[in-house]
């Protein structure tokens, strides 16, 4: 029997909320990754108690789980790369604060920040502070931290070391073609299960030279040059249980296009899911 669980991206639905929820279950998903419906931006939701009550309410009536809360606006505000004493990186600092409380209020397990586009040693640097400050909270909170990057497979190791394990990572298994920082299904394995907290998984088509880019259209799994099969099989060598999270976008005109709707084009990936993952352990 698998012990996978398959779930949604909250924002691979065009609308949050009750309503990603009901699309997420009649997909088929077993779970949804909550965003941080806005973050600062709307005053912080989720620390709501009526919010939280609307979000818990609608995933018992759709037998939805919550895995996670992920720092959706936060990571779009770009403030993970401002100076912890500016006012952009104190928004960053409270953000975080702010989800792992709600988090812990909800009994979601995990929340997930952000790591990317650290080119240089000062970022690096940079965003090893924000982390070290969210694992801190984390540990407070009895919430586990998961950070989505695009690091190399050593930069992976140095970054994760720096912290003692206690940081698990949202391995999206798109970025590292995305971003050329190496083969999924060979980090994966080098990486191991006990550095996971979840899987991230979307595909790409690639353009007319090979190049998977942010430009190149989103599709359904298994229909783009992400190595989905390759990394699914990964996956399954390391031994990992857990939460398979989509994050393919459902409301994009090129998949419409083909002929579905928001629920049957991720109904679709959940059949692709279950049939490429099922048999994981």
């Amino acid at each position: 029997m698998s012990k996978l669980k398959f779930a949604a991206c909250e924002w691979c639905f065009p609308c949050w909320g009750d309503l990603a929820v009901k699309m997420a279950h009649e997909a088929g998903f077993d779970g949804m990754q909550l965003g941080d419906a806005g973050g600062s931006m709307n005053a912080y939701p989720l620390r709501d108690p009526g919010v939280q009550a609307y979000y818990l309410e609608a995933g018992e009536k759709y037998h939805i789980e919550f895995p996670q809360i992920h720092l959706y606006t936060l990571g779009h505000q770009g403030y993970y790369r401002s100076r912890l004493d500016s006012l952009e990186g104190k928004d960053c600092l409270e953000s975080i604060r702010q989800a792992v409380i709600a988090a812990s209020e909800m009994k979601v397990p995990s929340v997930i920040i952000d790591g990317m586009r650290m080119n240089n040693p000062a970022k690096r640097q940079h965003v090893l502070d924000v982390a070290c400050y969210a694992v801190q909270v984390g540990e407070e909170y009895g919430i586990q931290i998961g950070m989505e990057t695009d690091m190399t497979l050593e930069d992976h190791f140095r970054f994760l070391d720096a912290l003692d394990g206690k940081l698990k990572l949202c391995f999206d298994l798109h970025n590292p073609v995305m971003y050329g920082t190496g083969y999924p299904p060979d980090m994966v394995r080098a990486l191991g299960k006990g550095r996971m907290d979840h899987f991230h998984i979307k595909e790409s088509q690639p353009n007319e030279d090979g190049f998977v880019t942010v430009e190149t259209p989103i599709v359904l799994m298994g229909q783009g040059g992400t190595f989905f099969r390759e990394s699914a099989q990964a996956v399954k060598d390391i031994g990992f249980e857990g939460w398979i999270v989509s994050e393919n976008f459902y409301f994009r005109p090129n998949i419409l296009s083909e002929g579905y709707d928001y629920i049957s084009a991720a109904r679709k990936d959940v059949e692709t899911l279950r049939a490429v993952y099922g048999d994981a352990v």
